[in-house]
């Protein structure tokens, strides 16, 4: 595997790893918090010919360094299939109950991440197959939904004059809506985005039922730009503000490298 000269998995235990499971797909960052220099990513698509488990496990064998004392070893899942649950409401042992409130088929491991700012609590699976087997084989894996990520990043991009923000950000064929009033988190959710007329519904739908005004709220968009042009147009007619969520992630990297990395890779960066 092709590596930066700078980076040395002599000395792994510098470097963070971040690695990504998305739907049909699954990428890994090195980088470091010291060293914006520091930097590599990669990414393949999930075929058809091995299930999404047995092709991350070939890739992870393939590879062979994964296992080794990075840092830090982060893994985000990304999914639509969650449900947030505020702190108050929040029992450790109630968590499958929990779940299918929303979800009905919680197949799988069943993960929590917190988003401390809003006290609240992400309650999402992953295939026990594939939790079992990074467990074993990754250096002290810290797992994170890729709603936790957006929440912590677009909990910073609020409004500061205590407007309703909406943060729609396009991954992996997927949106997600993120609204916040002032500092409470009104809603979060991951819709398909394949459709423009879909997601343009979604959109609206959630304006609609939390009551964001069109001309005095904010929409800000992030993630898979390119390809939502038309959607992008839409919007902007239906709402007055609409911007872009700007990120720059401490790392020294062509622009246009950066432009393909998701929201949550960038946020991960930031963090």
């Amino acid at each position: 595997m092709f590596l930066p000269e700078n980076i040395d998995l002599a000395h792994s235990e510098e470097y963070n790893l971040s690695i990504r499971l998305a739907p049909n797909g699954f990428s890994f960052c090195i980088h470091s918090s010291n060293d914006p220099s520091v930097f590599h990513h990669q990414g393949t698509p999930l075929g058809n010919r091995l299930s999404r488990t047995d092709h991350i496990k070939k890739m992870i064998f393939d590879l062979g360094f994964f296992s080794q004392p990075f840092k830090k070893t982060s893994v985000t899942v990304v999914s639509p299939h969650y449900t947030l649950v505020p702190e108050a409401y929040y029992d450790r042992k109630k968590v499958k109950e929990l779940f299918q409130f929303n979800l009905h088929q919680p197949d799988g491991t069943l993960l929590t991440d917190h988003f401390h700012e809003g006290a609240y609590h992400i309650i999402y699976n992953l295939e026990e197959e594939l939790h079992a087997f990074l467990s074993r084989n990754l250096w002290n894996p810290v797992f994170q939904h890729h709603t936790g990520t957006l929440l912590r990043l677009f909990h910073t991009r609020r409004d500061p004059e205590g407007k309703k923000s909406c943060f729609a950000d396009f991954h992996d064929q997927e949106v997600t809506i993120i609204c916040f009033a002032d500092d409470r988190l009104l809603s979060a959710n991951t819709f398909p985005a394949v459709n423009i007329h879909d997601t343009t519904f979604y959109l609206a739908s959630v304006w609609e039922k939390l009551g964001l005004n069109q001309s005095a709220d904010r929409l800000l968009l992030s993630g898979e730009l390119s390809g939502q042009k038309e959607t992008v147009e839409i919007l902007r007619k239906l709402i007055r503000n609409v911007e872009q969520v700007e990120i720059d992630p401490p790392v020294e990297v062509k622009e246009e490298i950066l432009l393909q990395l998701p929201t949550d890779t960038l946020a991960t960066l930031c963090e």
